[in-house]
């Protein structure tokens, strides 16, 4: 069964990474194939932590929050976009 991490640590666990020109947040873990877990509107990548263990077991985990979410920067003056999200998610696995 598994418990959800509580948020502290979830934070404490990730890291902050220039993507794009703007800071977000990654949590990453586990070994094996990588498996990009991109959370819903309005949430943030903590959305994954009640099966984070489950899914690390044997996969390379990487969960960003999306620019405007989470633990990521919130540019006021950015033009928030899907393709532009999708931009810095392929990115960010380069």
């Amino acid at each position: 069964m598994d418990i959800r991490i509580p948020l502290r640590l979830w934070r404490d666990a990730g890291r902050v990474v220039p993507v794009l020109g703007h800071d977000w947040f990654v949590r990453e873990a586990g070994h094996g194939p990588a498996l990009l877990l991109i959370h819903g509107f309005p949430t943030a990548s903590w959305d994954w932590s009640w099966i984070w263990g489950d899914l690390a077991a044997d996969r390379r985990l990487i969960a960003p929050d999306l620019l405007g979410y989470g633990f990521s920067a919130k540019p006021l003056d950015h033009s928030y976009s899907i393709a532009d999200q999708a931009d810095r998610c392929e990115s960010l696995l380069e």
